[in-house]
């Protein structure tokens, strides 16, 4: 049995009203449906509240992904506003297979059902989003956010007003306050049984809180970690102005902050920054291991990769398609992808500025390949007696693993002659006891970059 009184089950649409006064939002919101027992508590408080302080219209987003069960999701909801005489908004939800394959079922939901509120809320002429997420929500989320690593940024948990909008009007009011605020009123909302699957982490969190307890201190970790936050924010952006050279395609940790906590911040600005979808990374851990690092996933679509004394965050480069083009002194190498074309031709004179002597053994017309690398290709860097590895031999010279599918190699008999911009091969060096010489050059504004 409930043992709320029904002053508790006021305190529901009194906490709300509250929220409304104290933040000074007024006018039209939507309020986001789902047909569970938080939204409909949401809904029901703010119709019986009648415009004081806001106006509303609800929205469903049915995303099709539990069969009859959503259906009858949008059915309820469609009902209940019918009852109160509430406008109500629905929108298709479905997902999309590439999303979810990129980023989980949660997130592409997410995503797309916030992008269908957002259409909603301009349509309609509102300003703001109103989502039911209450007090155990918001325990569970700065729980799940100790486990995950989120930092200190994340331990602010749920915002009570996010700058796109949303807001959170049932902060204050608790799982249980708000089943009474609907036993009261005998209404039965609907259970999505996916909230049951224990296989979902916050599903597991939830049975824990609720065991243990805990739901109020977590809360309230909360709401001191968003309070104290523009304190610790001035000494994040000052390190982040010392420490890190950005740019909209990456972020370049070029010195360290000495405290860990600091670390861990400015790594995880710029992974939200990068990747704003980007979820369940450890961020002290990673900060932890910066110093040794020379190359990390850090999530799905970002990694670390050390060049020099700093790290690098980026997107990891595409693959490269291979290439493969013949190349005579009448007709250059035009690398069409690469804007890149190579020219070769027997020298008849000084060589020209930028261009590379090479000398083959013997007289005749040679066939020359440009083509990029290849799995088990070999090289014999200069000075050496015997051929290496090619992708070694990158990497001792510190070639950016973006770059090293890019660059144009110069192919003679199978055998690798120049590497464009890079060396040419103790073979084919010039040295004066016979042989033929040759001088192979790229346009100079289209050599690849090799720091990038």
């Amino acid at each position: 049995m409930c043992s709320y009184t029904s002053d508790v089950m006021a305190k529901v649409r009194e906490d709300i009203r509250q929220f409304f006064v104290k933040e000074g939002i007024g006018g039209l919101v939507v309020v986001a449906v789902s047909g569970g027992v938080d939204s409909t508590a949401l809904l029901l408080a703010l119709h019986e509240l009648r415009d004081d302080p806001v106006k509303v219209v609800a929205a469903h987003v049915n995303h099709h992904l539990r069969g009859e069960d959503s259906d009858a999701d949008e059915a309820f909801v469609r009902d209940l506003c019918g009852r109160l005489g509430v406008d109500l908004h629905v929108a298709d939800g479905t997902l999309d297979a590439v999303r979810v394959g990129e980023r989980g079922i949660e997130a592409a939901a997410r995503e797309t059902r916030y992008a269908r509120l957002q259409a909603i809320r301009a349509s309609s002429g509102a300003r703001w989003i109103a989502t039911a997420h209450q007090k155990n929500d918001q325990a569970e989320t700065v729980l799940l956010r100790l486990l995950t690593g989120s930092g200190l940024a994340g331990l602010r948990g749920i915002h009570p007003v996010r700058s796109d909008g949303v807001i959170r009007p049932m902060l204050g009011v608790t799982r249980g306050e708000i089943e009474a605020f609907l036993a009261e009123r005998q209404v039965v909302a609907r259970h999505d049984r996916s909230n049951d699957d224990p296989r979902f982490l916050r599903n597991r969190i939830r049975v824990l809180l609720r065991e243990l307890g805990g739901t109020d201190a977590l809360a309230s970790a909360a709401d001191q970690a968003r309070a104290q936050w523009p304190l610790l924010e001035r000494a994040i952006d000052e390190a982040d102005a010392h420490c890190v050279a950005s740019s909209e395609m990456d972020a370049r940790f070029v010195h360290w902050p000495d405290e860990l906590w600091l670390r861990g911040a400015l790594l995880q600005r710029h992974i939200r920054r990068l990747d704003p979808q980007a979820r369940d990374f450890d961020a002290a851990r990673i900060a932890a291991e910066m110093p040794s690092l020379k190359r990390l996933r850090v999530t799905k679509h970002l990694e670390l990769i050390r060049k020099g004394h700093a790290l690098v965050l980026r997107r990891p480069p595409e693959p490269f398609d291979a290439f493969e083009v013949d190349l005579t002194e009448d007709r250059p190498a035009h690398i069409r992808h690469l804007g890149v074309t190579v020219h070769v031709a027997r020298r008849k004179g000084s060589s020209g500025a930028g261009r590379q002597l090479i000398q083959l053994p013997f007289e005749g017309e040679p066939a020359f390949k440009v083509r990029n690398r290849r799995t088990g290709d070999r090289f014999q860097p200069l000075g050496l007696g015997t051929p290496k590895r090619l992708k070694e031999f990158l990497i001792n010279r510190k070639i950016d693993a973006g770059v090293r599918d890019r660059l144009p190699l110069l192919v003679w008999n199978g055998e690798i002659v120049w590497i464009a911009g890079v060396e040419v091969s103790e073979r084919f060096r010039v040295h004066g006891d016979g042989g033929v010489l040759y001088e192979v050059w790229t346009d100079e504004r289209d050599q690849p970059d090799l720091q990038r």
